[in-house]
């Protein structure tokens, strides 16, 4: 015996049926007219179910644009559970109900998830394109890493997409179409803020920016912070920077209080006997989170880190191919520098410097001997060459002087 809805034996064998079917992502899907009363919601959708009036009047202006995405699943609800398209079949639904029986057929997409974790991952995924408050953008996060978790946990796959490679961050960034670091902001989010002021978000009073820095105080903070919004109605992303830095430059009262008096003589003896005073310089730390690439996702980054096996410098990981590839010819060019001047610097030392003395003596006196010479012999070219030395007076140098005349004149 069959409900009303058309629930039958041969649906539930549909179940085992399903596993046959290839589920491997396509461009091309099988769809079909489905009545919107064949249709029902899906229990697990957490989105927002606004503007359906508006939605409705849209429909009949212009028709249904995008097809509805549904699965087989039979029950006392209906026949086919919704998994994208939630708004418009109720549009779809308020039209007919004022008369417009025209729009009762809608064209779905059949969708066949393996199981209820791919059921939600497809859900959300369909939706992930919408505009989204800040609470639905947290929840989002929260439960598609929840999904995603399990089933790599359990060595599911996602349509045939092996969860166990890569990190489960940079799969959920792919799936809502955000950077990896708007993700480690969610997580910060939802890990880090007190209950209190999670319940301030999903009455849209505060936004994200500043939901991500109320994240990284301490409890006591964010309490004061939510007592400030409480006071105001509005807590801005200016007024937490501000408590923020309040709190880090703040000094306890115990490193202010007026200390008593000490006599001269008592405080001098109080000291250590040195023979002389040294001024102290002691050596600040910069942390190394300052310049690391993971410094916004990161949970657990300190003003005082000196080593971290997870660390990334900020400034390489963004360098672009020109650049390293400049500083690899940089590095090319100063390799061969150096090389070439040990090589120079080898053939000098081949010569000792007391051989280096004499060769640079020698030609001193050659240009010197040359130099005279030349202009003896310019003034009296009419005398002979010994008549020239004669005059120089360096009979010393005679054959030097022979062979620089006999080069210079007699060519």
């Amino acid at each position: 015996m069959s409900v009303a809805t058309g629930f039958s034996v041969l649906d539930a064998l549909n179940e085992n049926s399903k596993r046959g079917i290839d589920t491997t992502p396509k461009a091309r899907f099988r769809t079909k007219d489905i009545s919107i009363h064949k249709i029902y919601s899906n229990a697990r959708n957490f989105y927002p179910q606004e503007g359906i009036e508006e939605k409705a009047g849209e429909i009949l202006t212009v028709g249904l644009i995008e097809n509805l995405a549904v699965m087989y699943a039979p029950s006392e609800e209906g026949e086919y559970k919704l998994i994208s398209g939630e708004r418009r079949w109720r549009a779809l639904k308020l039209l007919v109900e004022r008369g417009y029986t025209e729009y009762e057929l809608v064209t779905c997409q059949v969708r066949n998830p393996a199981n209820s974790h791919e059921e939600k991952i497809e859900l959300i995924i369909a939706n992930s394109s919408r505009d989204k408050s800040v609470a639905t953008l947290l929840r989002e996060e929260s439960e598609l890493k929840e999904e995603l978790r399990y089933m790599k946990e359990n060595g599911m796959k996602i349509h045939g997409r092996d969860l166990s490679e890569g990190k489960l961050r940079d799969v959920i960034a792919s799936m809502l179409h955000v950077s990896g670091t708007k993700i480690a902001q969610m997580e910060t989010i939802n890990n880090n803020l007190i209950p209190e002021l999670k319940e301030e978000i999903e009455k849209d009073n505060i936004k994200f920016s500043t939901a991500y820095e109320l994240s990284g105080m301490d409890e006591e903070k964010q309490k004061e912070a939510l007592q400030k919004l409480k006071d105001s109605g509005n807590l801005s992303y200016k007024e937490i920077k501000e408590m923020k830095n309040e709190g880090s430059e703040k000094v306890s009262e115990s490193d202010t209080e007026d200390e008593p008096d000490i006599p001269v003589e008592e405080f001098t003896s109080q000291l250590p006997d040195v023979e002389e005073y040294e001024t102290p310089h002691p050596e600040g730390i910069t942390s190394l989170c300052y310049s690391c690439k993971r410094y916004i996702e990161c949970n657990v980054r300190t003003s005082t880190c000196t080593s971290c096996d997870q660390y990334i410098n900020k400034t390489e990981a963004y360098k672009s191919q020109e650049e390293r590839y400049s500083e690899e010819q940089d590095k090319i060019d100063r390799e061969t520098k150096k090389k070439l001047q040990e090589i120079d610097d080898e053939k000098k030392m081949e010569i000792l410097p007391s051989d280096r003395k004499r060769i640079e003596i020698e030609k001193a006196q050659e240009g010197l001997l040359g130099y005279v010479c030349g202009e003896l012999c310019s003034k009296t070219q009419e005398d002979s060459y010994e008549k020239v030395c004669e005059n120089c007076k360096l009979m010393n140098y005679v054959e030097q002087l022979k062979e620089a005349y006999e080069r210079d004149y007699r060519k």
